[in-house]
């Protein structure tokens, strides 16, 4: 095997190579239950579950579905925050050999339709929150059991139409089991487990199809690459959703295999920062992932309101976007630690690169690939020829952790999935040393007047005008240059900046080539529950003007 230059770079804790259990994920939950059956599992509202009562209802609740005619290989979709009915509903799916369709609780109408039909569900479990949307379109589906858990009462004041699957009660079913005996079900490593579905850059949702085998891979390697031991019932903070790969394995299967205590916060978007940090008070976590934008907000209050709760952590982990080094700076500033950060994808269980732990790596880079991974830069007209260091092309990965493919969908996952590796459209370049750095999406490359304009680099510099919160950069079809490049901004509260103001800024830090031709003022930048930029929501506006 010929040594990758990343080798060098590894942790002296981290494995080059690894060997995986042929087991179900399931099986983190019976052993950490059998082991640990008096530990804390999960918190939610200040209610906490121990591993052996966690455990008692996912059997509890796989009879549940097993009586509604749920078999193995069927599909249950999964419409839920993190909350205690999500982790009782996944693990009782994967017991019975049955797969998760994941879906995110912000789709509705015919995106919700279409990601039901595209599983071929025939149950679904949510909230009484979301139970509208998905009535709304129930009968453009095969869904014909309909499981909520209620909250605020609400399916009280739905009206089911004729014909359509009537409303049951998560907690009234799981009552009336008097049973928590284990599923007899053969599941092996190679059988699906679950649908995660993403719409990537074209706005389709699509599945990548995630096994046994896959998930407890990504578990490990992640394990093994921070390689905390002995902390014992530590608590984590799970605030990423999971119905995002990022949270479903980062925060969810980490937790259950580690024996943790996770804290379940189910919503990331309305969360006041400010009860964020005293939920870092109270429970301590040594474990913390999140986004960008949420550590932004965090490490922007007052040293003395943040050190102490940040104190706990031993590991912090940044995913879902680029993160600022200005930001970076001030979290090792106030922790002594390095902020670590990773790069994965919804095809991959979450990651395939994360920065070395507890080192770190250079300013903007994603770090090595994980033990087993490995990955190359191709050239974007052909994906064949390897590029040299330094040079930028698409990011193509391979390793235990890589989807089977996309559900249902053979011809994409032909373009994505050849020889082996899976090609992520993510324009990056790999330096001497073999870190990788993420350029941009290939889909959202601007070529304006011959130029390539990486959206990202725009959008880097436009942050840093002290009157913008968020900005996002795309490309418009335009006569003589292609594309043109338009910048949409969003502003501080107390800005007073105009597009003239914002585009000499532009001129004064950035090529010509660079400087948007148009500035466009929106109130919130659109993104997904994970903080990822949707770009093609602002393509699809830009096209409809």
């Amino acid at each position: 095997m010929n040594m990758k230059p990343w080798a060098a770079h590894y942790p002296e804790h981290v494995p080059q190579m690894m060997a995986y259990p042929r087991i179900p994920v399931f099986r983190f939950l019976t052993d950490t239950a059998a082991a640990h059956p008096d530990d804390a599992a999960m918190i939610f509202n200040d209610v906490s579950t121990t591993y052996r009562e966690l455990n008692d209802k996912v059997n509890r609740f796989a009879r549940v579905l097993a009586q509604a005619g749920v078999r193995k290989g069927d599909r249950v979709a999964l419409i839920l925050v993190n909350s205690p009915t999500y982790v009782i509903a996944f693990f009782a799916v994967l017991k019975l050999g049955a797969l998760a369709a994941n879906l995110s609780v912000g789709i509705a109408g015919e995106e919700l339709a279409s990601c039901l039909r595209n599983a071929g569900a025939r149950v679904a479990v949510t909230l009484d929150l979301f139970a509208q949307n998905l009535y709304r379109v129930i009968g453009q589906t095969a869904v014909e059991t309909v499981i909520l858990h209620s909250v605020f009462g609400l399916e009280k004041k739905i009206a089911v139409e004729p014909g359509r699957p009537p409303i049951r009660i998560f907690n009234d079913l799981l009552s009336a089991v008097d049973r928590a005996d284990e599923p007899q079900i053969d599941v092996f490593p190679e059988d699906a487990a679950v649908l995660q579905y993403t719409s990537g850059s074209t706005g389709t949702p699509k599945a990548a199809t995630l096994t046994h085998a896959n998930m407890v891979a990504s578990v490990l390697q992640t394990d093994a690459w921070i390689g905390i031991d002995k902390a014992g019932n530590a608590a984590v903070m799970c605030l990423i959703p999971f119905f995002h790969v990022f949270g479903l394995l980062s925060c969810l299967c980490v937790c259950v295999h580690k024996g943790y205590r996770m804290v379940l916060l189910p919503r990331m978007d309305l969360l006041d920062v400010l009860s964020l940090t005293r939920l870092l008070e109270t429970y301590r976590p040594i474990f913390f992932p999140a986004v960008p934008s949420l550590w932004n907000a965090l490490l922007s209050f007052p040293e003395e309101k943040i050190k102490g709760p940040l104190g706990s952590l031993q590991v912090a982990i940044c995913g879902g976007g680029p993160f600022p080094k200005t930001v970076h700076e001030r979290f090792t500033a106030l922790t002594g630690r390095r902020m670590m950060e990773a790069y994965g994808l919804s095809e991959a269980c979450s990651a395939t690169h994360m920065t070395p732990y507890p080192a770190g790596g250079p300013a903007g880079s994603i770090g090595l690939p994980l033990p087993g991974t490995d990955a190359k830069i191709v050239d974007l007209e052909t994906g064949e020829g390897e590029c040299a260091a330094g040079e930028v092309g698409e990011l193509a990965v391979r390793g235990p952790q890589i989807m089977s493919g996309y559900w249902e969908n053979d011809e994409q996952t032909g373009r994505a999935l050849r020889n082996g590796w899976f090609y992520t459209k993510d324009m990056a370049r790999m330096d001497e040393n073999g870190f990788f750095y993420i350029v941009d999406r290939k889909d959202d490359l601007i070529i304006s007047n011959g130029f390539n304009v990486y959206p990202g680099q725009v959008e880097e510099v436009l942050k840093k005008h002290p009157g913008v919160k968020d900005a996002a950069v795309i490309g418009v079809a335009d006569r003589s240059r292609g594309q043109a490049v338009v910048a949409v901004v969003a502003l501080e509260e107390e800005s007073r900046a105009d597009a003239a103001e914002i585009l000499q800024y532009c001129r004064e830090n950035m090529p010509d080539y660079r400087v948007p031709k148009s500035i466009v003022f929106r109130e919130i930048i659109p993104r997904d529950p994970a903080g990822k930029l949707l770009r093609r929501v602002l393509k699809t506006e830009a096209r409809n003007v």
